[in-house]
């Protein structure tokens, strides 16, 4: 059960991937972190519930550096999702320090006969409680990598769900298909780590009798298949997440009519409304939205809405997009590129990353921000001549 389940979340995670990829490079992050899981999944079959020598050689010690990316990876996708750009930081690259360390500390283990990988896999099946003494690293004892390794998961769940706690106070608008896959899939990993830390914090105080005992308790491992279970499950209830599939758009359609008999009133609010919008210091801000114009306005969101579909006959999204290129087009118009790279350009322009910026570029003048840079110098050079 545990093993198809495996390959299942593997075969969804490379299918998210593809799916996804062109549109969010987040998406990496994710496939990882399910991918890693599904390993995790197979090393518990192999290692615990059904162990042969063979496979249980494979996968006793191999995958320990990577369940250290798992946290980091589940903390990026989450991040990134929620501020809306697939940029890391310098210090984000300090997450990846662990994986290193532990990578070095077992790295001669990879490169050790695999004859005697077998033989102490038989012997390590023989004797269970045998596995909390045996080593295969150098720079520490194995045990610290069996007891941090759910710790290290749990603790990056619980920075997830500070994460989307303070992007709820902050009540900024984001999509609720995304917030609702991401609230679940950091539910089902908190509670999948949780068990799992306790059965391991369990494995390491038990004495060797009560080893075998443990591994094999039922409810553990009942509770740990139906939460990994619901990996795949979840995949198939997001469309949007594995297919990359658009939101529809009915539930986006907001009744603006009653303030109809308001509206010679708002024509002037809709001004008020356009001129904050062009303001730069506001086009400057990534994360400005149609929220920050009511709260700056003392406007509630229906009023702006009807002012920007019947007055202004434009979106929000739109204008911004527009707006953004236009400080954009300026910025590259006046040798913003010599004097600046092109990540300081759109960055000057109010973009909250990289895929945005050329995005939004392209869409509204048909040209890359390059090409529209050549048919610039085309234009000058016969004024030069």
């Amino acid at each position: 059960m545990i093993l198809f389940i495996a390959f299942l979340v593997i075969a969804l995670s490379l299918l998210l991937l593809y799916n996804n990829f062109s549109k969010n490079k987040n998406s990496v992050y994710i496939c990882g972190f399910l991918v890693i899981m599904a390993v995790n999944a197979m090393l518990h079959y192999f290692v615990i519930l059904y162990p042969t020598a063979f496979w249980f050689a494979i996968f006793f010690g191999h995958p320990i550096p990577l369940f250290y990316l798992a946290g980091p990876f589940l903390y990026f996708y989450t991040r990134n999702t929620l501020k809306n750009t697939v940029k890391l930081k310098k210090s984000d690259y300090l997450h990846f320090l662990p994986f290193a360390i532990s990578f070095i500390s077992i790295a001669p283990y990879y490169f050790s006969n695999f004859d005697a990988k077998l033989s102490a896999a038989q012997f390590l099946i023989h004797n269970p409680g045998h596995i909390r003494n045996y080593n295969i690293s150098w720079l520490y004892p194995s045990f610290v990598n069996g007891l941090m390794r759910p710790f290290f998961l749990l603790w990056y769940s619980i920075i997830c769900f500070r994460l989307l706690y303070k992007d709820y106070k902050k009540n900024k608008k984001q999509d609720a298909v995304f917030i609702k896959w991401i609230v679940v899939i950091n539910s089902i990993v908190f509670f999948c780590t949780l068990n799992y830390a306790t059965l391991t914090v369990r494995f390491y105080l038990n004495g060797a009798k009560a080893t075998q005992s443990l591994l094999n308790n039922a409810d553990f491992n009942y509770i740990t298949a139906a939460l990994f279970s619901l990996i795949p499950i979840v995949l198939l209830f997001f469309p949007e997440i594995l297919y990359g599939m658009p939101r529809s758009k009915k539930k986006n359609k907001t009744n603006v009519l009653p303030y109809q008999h308001n509206h010679e009133s708002l024509i002037g609010t809709a001004t008020v409304i356009l001129n904050f919008v062009m303001d730069e210091k506001n086009l400057l801000n990534p994360d400005f939205s149609i929220d920050d114009i009511g709260t700056a306005l003392n406007l509630k969101k229906k009023e702006v809405l009807y002012c920007f579909h019947v007055i202004l006959n434009t979106k929000f999204t739109t204008l911004k997009r527009e707006l953004r290129v236009d400080l954009a087009k300026k910025e590259l118009s006046n040798g913003g590129l010599k004097s600046f790279s092109m990540e300081a350009v759109w960055i000057k322009s109010g973009f909250s990353s990289k895929t945005s910026f050329f995005v939004a570029f392209k869409q509204v003048t048909g040209l890359t921000p390059l090409e529209y840079l050549k048919s610039i110098e085309k234009q000058e050079t016969p004024a030069c001549k």
